[in-house]
Protein backbone atom coordinates (compact mmCIF):
# COMPACT_ATOMS: atom_id res chain seq x y z
CA UNK A 1 0.00 0.00 0.00
CA UNK A 2 1.74 3.05 -1.01
CA UNK A 3 1.58 6.05 1.06
CA UNK A 4 -0.63 8.24 -1.27
CA UNK A 5 -3.09 5.52 -1.58
CA UNK A 6 -5.07 7.02 1.58
CA UNK A 7 -5.97 10.22 -0.32
CA UNK A 8 -7.38 8.24 -2.87
CA UNK A 9 -11.53 8.25 -3.05
CA UNK A 10 -13.51 5.11 -3.95
CA UNK A 11 -12.85 3.77 -7.24
CA UNK A 12 -9.74 6.60 -7.59
CA UNK A 13 -7.53 4.45 -9.83
CA UNK A 14 -3.92 5.89 -9.84
CA UNK A 15 -2.61 6.45 -13.84
CA UNK A 16 0.56 7.79 -12.96
CA UNK A 17 2.72 8.40 -9.93
CA UNK A 18 6.03 10.67 -10.28
CA UNK A 19 8.52 12.73 -7.81
CA UNK A 20 10.01 15.58 -9.03
CA UNK A 21 12.70 15.59 -11.35
CA UNK A 22 16.18 15.63 -8.68
CA UNK A 23 17.79 18.58 -10.38
CA UNK A 24 15.23 20.87 -8.12
CA UNK A 25 18.19 19.88 -5.19
CA UNK A 26 20.80 21.45 -7.81
CA UNK A 27 20.56 24.80 -5.94
CA UNK A 28 20.39 23.56 -2.26
CA UNK A 29 23.33 21.51 -3.05
CA UNK A 30 25.54 24.33 -4.83
CA UNK A 31 25.03 26.49 -1.62
CA UNK A 32 26.03 23.55 0.86
CA UNK A 33 29.07 23.06 -1.31
CA UNK A 34 29.66 26.91 -1.55
CA UNK A 35 29.53 26.92 2.05
CA UNK A 36 31.99 24.26 3.19
CA UNK A 37 34.51 25.47 0.30
CA UNK A 38 34.14 29.50 1.80
CA UNK A 39 34.37 28.32 5.12
CA UNK A 40 37.35 25.73 4.89
CA UNK A 41 39.29 29.15 2.81
CA UNK A 42 38.32 31.42 5.20
CA UNK A 43 39.36 29.71 8.09
CA UNK A 44 42.63 29.04 6.75
CA UNK A 45 43.26 32.55 5.06
CA UNK A 46 41.65 34.28 8.77
CA UNK A 47 43.12 31.89 11.44
CA UNK A 48 46.07 30.34 10.15
CA UNK A 49 47.34 30.46 13.73
CA UNK A 50 46.45 28.52 17.08
CA UNK A 51 43.73 30.40 19.35
CA UNK A 52 41.56 31.51 16.34
CA UNK A 53 38.89 28.98 17.27
CA UNK A 54 35.96 31.42 17.19
CA UNK A 55 36.38 32.03 13.96
CA UNK A 56 37.06 28.35 12.84
CA UNK A 57 33.72 27.27 14.83
CA UNK A 58 31.68 29.92 13.27
CA UNK A 59 32.62 29.29 9.83
CA UNK A 60 31.74 25.39 10.57
CA UNK A 61 28.11 26.44 11.92
CA UNK A 62 27.80 28.31 9.00
CA UNK A 63 28.94 25.01 6.68
CA UNK A 64 26.73 22.63 8.63
CA UNK A 65 23.74 24.46 8.39
CA UNK A 66 23.94 24.73 4.66
CA UNK A 67 24.99 21.03 4.79
CA UNK A 68 21.43 20.33 6.82
CA UNK A 69 19.69 22.63 4.93
CA UNK A 70 20.31 20.45 1.82
CA UNK A 71 19.71 17.24 3.90
CA UNK A 72 16.45 18.87 4.87
CA UNK A 73 15.20 19.83 1.05
CA UNK A 74 16.45 15.76 -0.04
CA UNK A 75 14.18 14.56 2.68
CA UNK A 76 11.36 16.66 1.70
CA UNK A 77 12.01 15.52 -1.87
CA UNK A 78 12.05 12.50 -1.41
CA UNK A 79 8.40 12.35 0.65
CA UNK A 80 7.07 14.44 -1.91
CA UNK A 81 5.05 12.95 -5.03
CA UNK A 82 2.56 14.12 -7.87
CA UNK A 83 0.03 11.73 -8.57
CA UNK A 84 -2.07 11.59 -11.48
CA UNK A 85 -5.72 9.82 -11.21
CA UNK A 86 -8.36 8.77 -12.97
CA UNK A 87 -10.43 11.86 -11.95
CA UNK A 88 -7.52 14.80 -10.31
CA UNK A 89 -4.20 15.47 -10.11
CA UNK A 90 -2.92 15.78 -6.17
CA UNK A 91 0.57 16.43 -4.79
CA UNK A 92 1.58 15.08 -1.13
CA UNK A 93 4.03 16.95 0.41
CA UNK A 94 5.52 17.84 3.79
CA UNK A 95 7.64 16.44 6.22
CA UNK A 96 6.27 17.52 9.65
CA UNK A 97 2.84 18.49 8.37
CA UNK A 98 1.77 17.01 5.62
CA UNK A 99 -0.04 18.78 2.75
CA UNK A 100 -2.15 17.53 -0.12
CA UNK A 101 -2.73 19.78 -2.54
CA UNK A 102 -5.81 18.21 -5.14
CA UNK A 103 -7.34 19.93 -8.46
CA UNK A 104 -9.92 18.00 -10.29
CA UNK A 105 -9.37 16.95 -14.09
CA UNK A 106 -12.85 18.06 -15.23
CA UNK A 107 -11.46 22.03 -13.86
CA UNK A 108 -8.81 21.40 -16.30
CA UNK A 109 -9.46 23.90 -19.03
CA UNK A 110 -6.03 24.92 -20.26
CA UNK A 111 -2.46 23.63 -19.85
CA UNK A 112 0.63 25.43 -20.63
CA UNK A 113 4.12 23.08 -20.65
CA UNK A 114 7.44 24.09 -21.13
CA UNK A 115 10.77 23.06 -21.05
CA UNK A 116 13.68 25.34 -20.71
CA UNK A 117 17.43 24.42 -22.70
CA UNK A 118 18.37 22.97 -18.91
CA UNK A 119 15.32 21.47 -18.76
CA UNK A 120 15.59 19.47 -22.38
CA UNK A 121 19.41 18.54 -21.22
CA UNK A 122 18.33 17.12 -17.71
CA UNK A 123 14.75 15.55 -18.84
CA UNK A 124 12.62 17.47 -16.84
CA UNK A 125 9.83 20.44 -17.77
CA UNK A 126 7.31 22.23 -16.24
CA UNK A 127 3.21 22.40 -16.50
CA UNK A 128 1.21 25.11 -15.31
CA UNK A 129 -2.65 23.87 -14.95
CA UNK A 130 -5.62 26.53 -15.15
CA UNK A 131 -8.85 26.43 -14.28
CA UNK A 132 -11.38 29.85 -15.17
CA UNK A 133 -12.49 32.29 -12.48
CA UNK A 134 -10.65 30.74 -9.19
CA UNK A 135 -7.44 29.87 -8.13
CA UNK A 136 -6.24 26.44 -7.18
CA UNK A 137 -4.29 23.99 -4.91
CA UNK A 138 -2.30 22.88 -7.91
CA UNK A 139 -1.66 25.30 -10.13
CA UNK A 140 2.55 25.06 -11.71
CA UNK A 141 4.26 21.74 -11.40
CA UNK A 142 8.16 22.48 -11.55
CA UNK A 143 11.04 20.45 -12.10
CA UNK A 144 8.24 16.91 -13.60
CA UNK A 145 10.48 14.29 -15.00
CA UNK A 146 9.17 13.14 -18.20
CA UNK A 147 7.17 15.69 -18.71
CA UNK A 148 5.94 14.47 -22.54
CA UNK A 149 4.22 11.59 -21.51
CA UNK A 150 2.76 13.38 -17.79
CA UNK A 151 1.67 16.02 -20.53
CA UNK A 152 0.02 13.39 -22.88
CA UNK A 153 -1.38 11.49 -19.83
CA UNK A 154 -3.09 14.51 -18.17
CA UNK A 155 -4.11 15.53 -21.37
CA UNK A 156 -5.79 12.22 -22.40
CA UNK A 157 -7.85 12.09 -19.08
CA UNK A 158 -8.78 16.13 -19.68
CA UNK A 159 -9.70 15.44 -23.14
CA UNK A 160 -11.86 11.79 -22.18
CA UNK A 161 -15.21 12.58 -22.45
CA UNK A 162 -16.85 9.49 -21.21
CA UNK A 163 -16.04 6.98 -18.74
CA UNK A 164 -15.22 3.56 -21.44
CA UNK A 165 -12.75 6.03 -22.86
CA UNK A 166 -11.30 7.15 -19.66
CA UNK A 167 -10.86 3.59 -18.51
CA UNK A 168 -8.82 3.36 -21.93
CA UNK A 169 -6.59 5.87 -21.50
CA UNK A 170 -6.13 4.67 -17.94
CA UNK A 171 -4.70 1.29 -18.67
CA UNK A 172 -2.90 2.16 -22.20
CA UNK A 173 -1.17 4.85 -20.04
CA UNK A 174 0.23 2.16 -17.41
CA UNK A 175 1.99 0.82 -20.65
CA UNK A 176 3.49 3.78 -22.74
CA UNK A 177 5.00 5.89 -19.95
CA UNK A 178 8.73 5.92 -20.35
CA UNK A 179 8.35 7.14 -24.30
CA UNK A 180 10.44 10.04 -26.04
CA UNK A 181 10.75 13.28 -24.69
CA UNK A 182 10.11 16.54 -27.35
CA UNK A 183 12.79 15.44 -29.58
CA UNK A 184 16.44 15.98 -29.28
CA UNK A 185 18.07 19.43 -29.39
CA UNK A 186 19.05 20.79 -32.48
CA UNK A 187 22.59 20.16 -33.75
CA UNK A 188 25.22 23.13 -34.10
CA UNK A 189 27.45 22.90 -36.71
CA UNK A 190 30.66 25.11 -36.45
Amino acid sequence: MSGESRYLAMDEEVVCRVRRHPAVLFRPFIEAFGAIVAAAFLGTLLSPAAGSDLIDTALGMVAIFFMARFAWRGWEWNVAHIVVTDRRIFEVSGLISRRVASMPLTKVTDMTYHRSLLGRLLGYGDLRVESPGQKQAVEKIAFLPRPDDFYRTVTSLVMAKSPRHREEVVHRVDHDMGGDDTGPLPRVIV
